[in-house]
């Protein structure tokens, strides 16, 4: 008979095989040092020579007045093409902020303490193969020829390097972090994130660095990807959206705005963050992300962002007094709505290389009317006097430059583009073109596709297979003297033998001959990058010629664009003219080019709603969603009022409810997308996360998988639902044995019941001013967890926006169901609304003095008589279940977080019902606030 299960033993066995795999993985690697891998060369001449075309080296930066000029001669223009490629050749720099929602005292600590890491100049050893990652950079080569002095004048950020004797290993020097001026309390660091992971002088940092993230301190975050939220300056009490918000980085810094207090009598945040993706799977990231703030206003829903609906009454989004409502024109239900929109992603390409091998202008041209669709219903929820920030990670003047064009058109004059370049002190950022090329990629996506699929590893393999067969064959030949005769060939496989079984494997169109592996080679040879250079002239003829002989077509006006292909070169992508262009002040859209500042490839523009749009902009909008998501009878519908129970008429809303789990594009759309405009791995989700944040991730994708597309790619579902239905039905996603992931489920958030709060109002004695109703649960059967809402989620909520659309995620775990021996009731409280539940509770909550406080962070059972005197005597009067324990001094402050929840045993102890990580952050506080009083008495 076996052995009965035990999930001690089964724990214990998971553990022995990890470690058996982590010893051969050991094994593996010092018999293999380096992985066999196909090198990606970072050279790609058709985006040179399009980039070329479009006039993108034809300004330059003044080193002397930092300001941008127009460059003089063909010289500083063949310098300005080579330091932008040679910028984008590099490993991009790490960067991050500390939170604007983090308290004085402890953000000087955490500065201090940044300061003795990276402050000064350091040297670390570094192995030189580890930064290649697999690429070739055409550099290198000429840097051979060339000498070593050329070689050190192109060290990134001027650091020295000398070789280590004995060794491969080199000595580098490297600079001091520095302040990012233009972004409150940001930091870039001279280094790349996987050297700092990997080098053991930066164990310290590193760890700090997780620690403070995972505590909420500190955000790890791409340069370029803080300027949007800084652009839009929120305000605490605004509404703002986030329409493409996965994996989360902008909507973090928005919502440490809005959860600080309007006024120092505030209770609760005022303003709310409503974060928006279109996949489910990546709105769960969301819930990771901004876990570690700890705000009741923030609300994550999955919906397809071209059709975000307008709710009704949209004059009471907030809580904020100071709104004119009569200014909106009933128009608008945001104050700040961020459009971080799908792209092809070429200014991320110093962090994902395949883009050198990958890039072509199909994908633009696709995302095009998708990137217009989204940023036209954003106007549409913005209210008048609000701002709407239209971003990208591409440099590509289709997606940026051509969609503001677009989007002014349309709108009429409701829209007006803002320069925030006073506002933001040491921002390089050029202007924005009031002219470009439209080019259209000869090449189908088909002859792509097959190009990539004879060019990856396994058809490469097959190669070298036939090629070794054959050249075996050919020296069997020899060495008999004679030619093989007809009854061997059938017995030899030849390569149409190969071609055939690929056929009928795989792919019909993929053909395997060295011939057209030869021409199709993805990777070009020495001798054959004569493509990759500088251009003969700088002429536009001769440029444009370049262009053509690569593969690119031009199109001067629409009306040159042949029939066939009018659904993809489209009237939107043209520049104005240039007496529209002077109106609509496109210079002042901010271009953030790699080589600048040394940061990623960016694009922002602001614009301000001026006035409502106009019935025609309406239509337009919702004409282009339906054309990227086609749905049925789009335009008036008739639905149930469920107060008066009458049929109302809702104008410029999809009649159908139901769409895609995943945001549902066009198959060009969804395939174009490169990667999204974040720099994830710098942006608080750690590849080392800790078991209590593998809980609450459960399946999650891993927040590394930056190129995954906010718009896309979900398998379509029925879309003749009936109008009840919401406008994005969200996949439930399940944690082993088909259980549902619980609270962060898909149900709509529901009033808590009579019953439940009975005994909970005794227990821990809620006042009468108790908010009962912003404590909701999940509509999923008995409620486990009870949630506290603010008020201004709670608002949109009782407006109707859960029967429009599928909701993740809000608010903060106030109470939890648990089941303990000796306990009153069933809830226990939570710490992640304790300083919010707090301030309602007359029963079981103390105030310890300072030291009394730290001390409840014992781990394990702690005894009263780790406690002064007082504190013990307070604690023994309470019976079993949980408590409150406030930080002497901030009692009615909820904005520090200076509560713990503990829980009563029935012994003489108690214990502290908070993660480890949450107590990491806590003893931070702790410390800075030790620091301060220390500096007082000095």
């Amino acid at each position: 008979m076996g052995r009965r299960w035990s999930r001690k033993r089964k724990a214990g066995d998971k553990k022995h095989k990890a470690n058996n795999n982590n010893n051969n993985n050991k094994n593996n690697n010092n018999n293999h040092k380096r992985i066999d891998y196909t090198p990606i060369f970072q050279g790609n001449p058709r985006m040179e020579a399009y980039y070329a075309y479009q006039g993108l080296h034809n300004v330059m930066l003044d080193q002397d007045t930092q300001t941008f000029r127009s460059c003089r001669t063909d010289a500083e223009r063949e310098i300005e093409r080579k330091t932008w490629l040679s910028n984008l050749r590099k490993v991009l720099p790490a960067s991050f902020r500390i939170g604007t929602d983090v308290e004085s005292g402890l953000r000087e600590k955490l500065e201090h303490e940044l300061e003795e890491f990276v402050g000064t100049e350091m040297e670390i050893m570094i192995d030189p193969e580890d930064g290649k990652g697999g690429y070739i950079n055409p550099e290198d080569e000429e840097e051979q020829q060339g000498g070593e002095e050329e070689k050190k004048k192109e060290q990134q950020g001027g650091e020295e390097e000398t070789k280590c004797e004995g060794s491969n290993l080199i000595i580098k020097k490297i600079a001091p972090a520095k302040k990012i001026p233009y972004v409150p309390h940001a930091y870039q660091l001279s280094l790349d994130r996987k050297t700092i992971r990997r080098n053991e002088r930066l164990n310290t940092f590193h760890e700090w660095l997780k620690v403070q993230t995972l505590a909420g301190f500190v955000t790890r975050q791409e340069t370029v990807s803080m300027i949007p939220p800084v652009v839009l300056g929120a305000q605490p009490d605004n509404a703002i959206l986030d329409m493409c918000a996965a994996p989360g980085s902008k909507t973090s810094q928005l919502l440490e705005i809005v959860s600080m207090p309007t006024e120092e009598s505030d209770k609760e945040p005022r303003g709310c963050v409503v974060a928006n993706d279109s996949d489910p799977k990546r709105a769960y990231m969301l819930v990771h992300q901004l876990k570690r703030i700890q705000s009741p206003v923030v609300f994550i829903t999955s919906c397809d962002a071209q059709f975000f609906p307008l709710l009704k009454n949209n004059q009471t989004t907030t809580t904020s007094k100071d709104h004119d409502d009569d200014a909106s024109g009933g128009e608008g239900l945001f104050d700040r709505v961020l459009c971080d929109v799908p792209c092809s992603g070429d200014g991320t390409t110093r962090k994902n290389g395949s883009i050198w091998k990958h890039w072509n202008q199909h994908g633009a041209l696709s995302l095009h009317p998708l990137q217009l669709s989204i940023a036209l219903n954003g106007a549409r929820l913005t209210k008048v006097g609000g701002y709407i920030c239209y971003s990208t990670c591409s440099m590509n003047p289709v997606e940026n430059e051509a969609v503001v064009a677009e989007l002014l058109r349309t709108t009429d004059g409701s829209l007006e583009l803002v320069d925030k370049r006073p506002d933001m002190d040491g921002l390089l950022a050029r202007p924005g073109w009031n002219t470009w090329k439209v080019l259209k990629d000869d090449r189908s996506r088909k002859e792509i596709k097959n190009k990539r699929k004879k060019n990856n590893a396994k058809m490469q393999q097959r190669k070298k297979e036939w090629e070794a067969r054959h050249e075996q064959k050919k020296d069997e030949e020899q060495e008999d003297g004679k030619q093989e005769d007809s009854s061997s060939k059938g017995k030899d496989e030849t390569m149409d033998d190969v071609d055939s079984k690929e056929k009928k494997g795989e792919d019909e169109n993929v053909s395997t001959s060295p011939k057209d592996q030869e021409e199709e080679e993805e990777e070009p040879k020495k001798e054959e990058r004569k493509d990759f250079g500088p251009p003969p002239s700088w002429d536009e003829e001769t440029l444009r010629a370049r262009a053509e002989t690569l593969g690119f077509t031009e199109f001067k006006s629409f009306d040159d664009v042949p029939e066939e292909l009018r659904g993809r070169v489209r009237p939107s992508l043209f520049p104005p003219s240039e007496e529209d262009a002077a109106k609509m002040g496109l210079e002042k859209c901010l271009r953030c080019l790699p080589h600048d500042m040394d940061t990623g490839g960016f694009f922002v523009a602001l614009f301000k709603k001026v006035k409502p749009l106009s019935a025609k902009a309406r239509k337009k909008a919702m004409d282009l969603a339906q054309e990227n998501r086609p749905v049925t009878d789009v335009g008036s519908t008739t639905k149930k009022n469920k107060n008066t129970g009458n049929d109302e008429k809702e104008n410029d809303e999809p009649d159908v409810k139901k769409a895609k789990t995943e945001e549902t594009v066009t198959a060009d759309q969804a395939e174009a997308v490169a990667s999204t405009n974040e720099d994830v791995a710098m942006e608080g989700v750690n590849e080392n996360e800790s078991k209590a944040d593998s809980d609450v991730l459960g399946n999650t994708p891993n927040a590394e998988d930056d190129d995954m597309d906010t718009s896309a790619n979900g398998k379509e579902e029925d879309t003749t639902a009936s109008t009840t239905e919401k406008v994005v039905k969200g996949k439930e996603l399940f944690r082993g044995r088909g259980k549902s992931r619980g609270d962060l489920g898909n149900e709509d958030f529901v009033p808590v019941d009579d019953d439940t709060w009975a005994p909970l109002v005794e227990f821990y004695g809620l006042s009468d001013s108790f908010p009962r109703e912003q404590f909701m649960a999940r509509a999923n059967g008995e409620a486990k967890v009870l949630y506290f809402i603010g008020k201004s989620v709670k608002n949109l909520i009782d407006r109707g926006i859960q029967d429009r659309l599928t909701v993740i995620n809000s608010g903060l775990k106030a109470f939890q169901r648990a089941k303990q021996a000796g306990c009153e009731v069933k809830y226990r409280i939570t710490q992640e609304a304790a300083h919010f539940t707090s301030q309602y509770m007359t029963k079981r909550k103390l105030t310890a003095k300072l030291d009394d406080f730290e001390n409840c962070m014992a781990a394990g059972g702690i005894s009263f008589d780790n406690f002064s005197a007082d504190f013990a005597a307070a604690m023994k009067e309470i019976t079993v279940g949980s408590f409150i324990v406030n930080c002497e001094g901030f009692e009615e402050d909820v904005f520090h977080k200076m509560t713990l929840v503990m829980w009563r045993c029935r012994g003489e102890a108690v214990n502290c019902l908070v993660a480890k990580i949450e107590m990491d952050g806590m003893r931070s506080k702790i410390r800075a606030l030790k620091r301060v009083k220390e500096e007082k008495k000095e």
